[in-house]
């Protein structure tokens, strides 16, 4: 049997060279953000952007990981293997994609799938779109004071890849159905549940780091990337200076399944691997190591009132490196080192607190809606008391308001109560790149002069910007 949709053929895949006229300011079809970097500084391969997306995939979709479980949902007794049988799974050809980036992008990379309206950079969402070389995105900003214990001496950024397997990809082909390359028009299809992806869906996020083993020895022997972005500082990117050459190095690399047996109360589990120098190995694939995974938020656990209470939806790998958990999210639930669950300099009860854990990976996610129609991002991405502002107003953590951010619920259910909201299945990518759409939607439109325009989508800059630190 096959598991099967119908949509219109689009090309196969789109070089860096290809230039499509687009009807509004922003081609939602680009391969990267346009800056490419001279033959002097860079001679290799550029990334290669694939959206044929899949009408169909043979039924029944391959899940091995399921042999773990043995008919029953994830526990914390199975989570390390389960976790172990993800690695293995998408080793062929993700050893490749982290250990040999030229190859990779030479590579057919077939099954593995990119997101369109990501290209190009969309300054008034703040998106800064993908880079020429190796398809990353930029990430959150982490000062050097976080990981001192572990000999980090400079500020960090990660900038990331993202790529769908064939089953998810399913779920991108539905949702982007009516897109037409040959004009650049691509509207989203949501209302009769495009958005849901199909079980076995199978997302990986591998993000890398801008310290050098000098500047973080954790990172030495890590696998090295190159990308073509802009330097940083704490504030965020510097837009005056031009972009150059980076070496990166990869220490997290995120696999994301949807797998209802696993977990039957939210549809998905998520999985982090980081980078561990001292684990033995040919490569340095072989010494990504599990952090841990989680497959439901604990709304029975209040770690505010019981900080003791241990959790049963989260496992966190006990020989993980130390580095690897000081970014772990409230009350222990799992957060990688990148994500920014530890937020800092926050108000709680009008008071000032340094540092709070106040989220993980799946309350982040688990935020994420559209409403047709709007330019809103419905639910902050953590339990923050609006207007979202700086210092963030944090919500009393164990408090009814806060734990509606640590509930379990499925991805068609919307945390937000906002009447006509669509939820996008905790897939925090396809919500950005709404965003991105209706922003240009809205330009085509005409519904602001440009100063209103500007001064609307600001507050989303805001939104964003707080995310990243």
């Amino acid at each position: 049997m096959m598991l099967i949709w119908s949509k219109r053929a689009v090309p196969l895949m789109l070089m860096a060279s290809l230039s499509v006229t687009a009807l509004a300011d922003v081609n939602p079809f680009a391969v990267n953000d346009g800056l490419i970097p001279d033959a002097s500084a860079y001679q290799g391969p550029l990334f290669r952007f694939n959206y044929d997306y899949p009408s169909a995939v043979p039924e029944p979709v391959d899940m091995p990981w399921r042999q773990v479980l043995q008919g029953e949902p994830l526990s914390k007794a199975k989570a390390h293997d389960y976790v172990l049988v993800l690695k293995q799974f998408v080793e062929d050809p993700m050893r490749i994609f982290v250990t040999q980036p030229q190859v990779w992008n030479q590579h057919p990379q077939t099954g593995w799938y990119s997101m369109l309206w990501a290209g190009e950079e969309i300054p008034v969402t703040g998106w800064e779109g993908r880079d020429a070389i190796y398809g990353t995105y930029t990430g959150q900003i982490q000062a050097a004071s976080v990981y001192a214990e572990s000999g980090l001496t400079v500020d960090v950024r990660n900038h990331a890849a993202i790529y769908y397997n064939e089953t998810a990809a399913l779920a991108l082909g539905r949702v982007w159905q009516d897109c037409d390359a040959a004009t650049s028009v691509c509207e989203p299809s949501l209302a009769s549940g495009e958005a849901q992806f199909p079980e076995g869906s199978v997302i990986i996020k591998a993000a890398a780091a801008t310290a050098t083993p000098e500047e973080w020895p954790v990172l030495e022997g890590a696998a090295t990337w190159q990308i073509y972005r802009r330097p940083f500082n704490a504030q965020g990117t510097i837009p005056d200076q031009p972009p150059v050459v980076t070496d990166v190095r990869v220490a997290i690399f995120d696999i994301i399944v949807k797998d209802s047996v696993a977990a039957p109360e939210t549809g998905w589990v998520f999985s982090t691997l980081v980078y561990d120098k001292d684990t033995e190995g040919e490569d340095a694939w072989d010494r990504m190591v599990p952090l841990g995974a989680m497959w439901g938020l604990d709304p029975n656990v209040n770690s505010a009132l019981h900080p003791q209470q241990p959790l049963q939806q989260t496992y966190i790998n006990p020989d993980a490196p130390a580095y690897a958990t000081v970014t772990l999210g409230y009350g222990g639930r799992l957060s990688g080192p990148f994500d920014i669950a530890v937020k800092h300099n926050v108000l709680v009860d009008g008071l000032p607190v340094e540092s709070l854990r106040s989220s993980s990976c799946m309350s982040c996610h688990g935020t994420v809606a559209y409403l047709p129609g709007s330019d809103r991002m419905l639910t902050y991405f953590y339990p923050a008391k609006p207007p979202i502002s700086s210092p963030l107003n944090m919500y009393t953590p164990g408090s009814t308001e806060w734990n509606a951010w640590f509930t379990n619920r499925w991805g068609d259910q919307p945390q937000t109560d906002e009447a006509g909201a669509i939820a996008l299945d905790y897939s925090t990518f396809l919500e950005m790149v709404l965003m991105n759409f209706a922003s240009q939607q809205q330009k085509l439109q005409a519904d602001f002069d440009p100063a209103t325009y500007d001064a609307f989508w600001e507050k989303r800059r805001q939104r964003i910007q707080a995310f990243r630190h």
